[in-house]
């Protein structure tokens, strides 16, 4: 009989609405949960997932009013949507523990230290909301000094790399980032100009373990006979390959490149090599279309795709709407063999230049297809 009481109150309280309390009520411990599901509409399980995060530290010594206050207040700030402000609170629900105070002093931090815009703070902090529960001065400002200091960052490079992998922030300098850079630089022997280019275009290598990187590299070498030195070049100039996975992208990307165009693997090698960010690009929406469009569109044979592609794999990563589609339009208003559209080193006042059009019209198809 005292347990179903004790239910009962407890159902009670969870259904009385969040106006109806008394504001200066600290919840009772235990309560998140029902704060979440009142407050931000979640379910029962996304609420018990967000107050198993909390372990206990939500509600001490905090009213359900300057919880929502604080709600209301970073909402503003940030220009958040309600479900923008769920997703980050139930992400990182620790933030609600945190005071106006302490939350502004580390939005202004990140705004001024890092030149961001309105725009590009909300951006960051809505993908890293624990951003906001680091220190400024034990965590923040050494790292971002470090950093800028051991890769030799513009403030351009810095923010890029921040706001492309906000993580960056939640590492630590000794266990993660440092190893990670000295990996990378004696692994695939880089000069520190070309560790900068790499992290830089690709800041999510650094959330993976040095095995896993290594797994993806000792893979890529391996499936396509590469030397160290062709290795290290085509990461160079592809540096997605390191985070890529190699079930589910590197794997059967190549697989379908050597069926669909009858390539030998010296002949897969050449054009990976050639073309690496080929293998950023998707089969279904990107490739695949693109091999048909030539075929069906510039006339060519199977055979003459595959030999034009060999000739030039670059091809295959120009735009077949921004690109491709434009020039032919242009070859066919001059009656120009269409198979030009392919050459790959003409710029569009070369390629005007190359079938006798003015620019305009060239200007005038690609507005067409845009």
């Amino acid at each position: 009989m005292i347990r179903l009481c004790l239910w009962l109150a407890a159902v009670a309280v969870a259904l009385v609405p969040p106006a109806a309390r008394l504001p200066t009520a600290v919840v009772r411990d235990g309560a998140s949960a029902d704060y979440f599901t009142q407050s931000f509409g979640c379910a029962a399980e996304e609420a018990a997932k967000a107050e198993k995060r909390l372990r206990g530290r939500f509600f001490e010594g905090k009213t359900r009013a300057k919880a929502d206050e604080l709600c209301s207040w970073l909402q503003s700030a940030l220009s958040l949507s309600d479900a923008e402000l769920k997703k980050m609170v139930l992400e990182y629900p620790t933030l609600l523990s945190c005071t106006e105070k302490n939350l502004a002093s580390t939005l202004d931090w990140l705004r001024s230290n890092l030149d961001l815009s309105k725009a590009e703070l909300k951006k960051l902090v809505r993908a890293n909301p624990r951003i906001l529960g680091l220190s400024i001065e034990a965590n923040m400002a050494p790292k971002v000094k470090w950093l800028q200091s051991r890769l030799d960052l513009s403030m351009a490079e810095l923010r890029k790399v921040l706001l492309r992998k906000s993580q960056v922030f939640s590492y630590n300098v000794e266990a993660n980032l440092a190893p990670a850079f000295d990996w990378l630089q004696s692994t695939l022997n880089l000069r520190d100009s070309e560790l900068k280019k790499l992290v830089v275009r690709n800041p999510s290598m650094l959330g993976y373990t040095p095995e896993a990187r290594l797994a993806n590299l000792e893979w890529l070498q391996k499936t396509l006979d590469l030397s160290d030195s062709e290795l290290r070049k085509t990461v160079l100039r592809a540096p997605m390959i390191i985070t890529n996975s190699v079930e589910a992208n590197m794997a059967p990307k190549l697989k379908w490149f050597q069926s669909r165009l009858d390539l030998s693997t010296s002949e897969l090698s050449k054009l990976v090599q050639a073309a690496p960010t080929v293998m950023n690009l998707s089969v279904e929406t990107n490739l695949a279309p693109k091999i048909d469009w030539f075929e069906q569109e510039l006339g060519l044979s199977v055979s003459d795709v595959r030999a034009k592609i060999l000739a030039m794999p670059i091809c295959l990563t120009n735009s077949l709407t921004k690109r491709y589609q434009p020039r032919l339009e242009v070859c066919r208003v001059a009656n120009v063999d269409p198979v030009v559209v392919l050459i790959s080193t003409l710029t569009d006042e070369d390629f005007c230049k190359r079938v006798g059009v003015p620019l305009e019209t060239l200007r005038a198809a690609q507005e067409d297809v845009s």
